[in-house]
């Protein structure tokens, strides 16, 4: 079974979802990388610089490593964003594609949050006004690489969950008991 990866936009649901999935399929889930270094180092978006990208993608990369994303028979587990993401930030903020970041195993689904929901303002978040735009960059980079994705548009948490589970469902993802 492969892993799951929840991508997209800022202020889509993506960890509330992944916290959520895993208790439903019993999977234990990766957080974000990004979010628990800026909050560790008491940074918010007005620090984030090239350095501090390139500190985040390395940790980012390594927590990946780490815990089994490229390989094919590791349990399933569920990623709170992944190399995709820095990919699309990279290209964002920085005119900086890395082949690196585009590198993604075939043994992975996406659950593409769209912004169709209302944005919550956050000090880690800047790209609020942004979400369409970008959003067709996470389509782009996904097409790109030839990846597996569904595309999760319900606006209330609640349904965007059930729409998530369903796809999971379809893909052959059961809860455990």
């Amino acid at each position: 079974m492969p892993h799951v990866v929840l991508t997209g936009t800022e202020s889509t649901y993506k960890t509330r979802l992944c916290e959520a999935l895993s208790e439903w399929l019993n999977v234990r889930s990766v957080p974000e990388y990004a979010r628990e270094y800026m909050q560790e180092n008491k940074l918010d978006v007005t620090a984030l610089n090239e350095a501090v990208f390139t500190t985040i993608a390395t940790g980012q990369i390594e927590q990946l490593r780490s815990n089994g994303y490229y390989d094919v028979h590791a349990a399933p587990l569920l990623f709170d964003t992944d190399s995709i993401t820095l990919a699309v930030w990279a290209a964002d903020k920085f005119q900086r594609v890395d082949e690196e970041f585009t590198v993604v195993p075939q043994h992975l689904h996406y659950l593409l949050c769209a912004p169709t929901n209302r944005a919550y303002a956050d000090p880690l978040r800047e790209d609020l006004t942004r979400r369409d735009v970008l959003h067709q960059r996470y389509i782009d980079m996904l097409d790109a690489v030839n990846a597996s994705y569904t595309i999760l548009n319900e606006v209330a948490f609640e349904d965007r969950l059930l729409e998530a589970k369903s796809a999971l469902k379809s893909r052959g993802f059961i809860p455990r008991d």
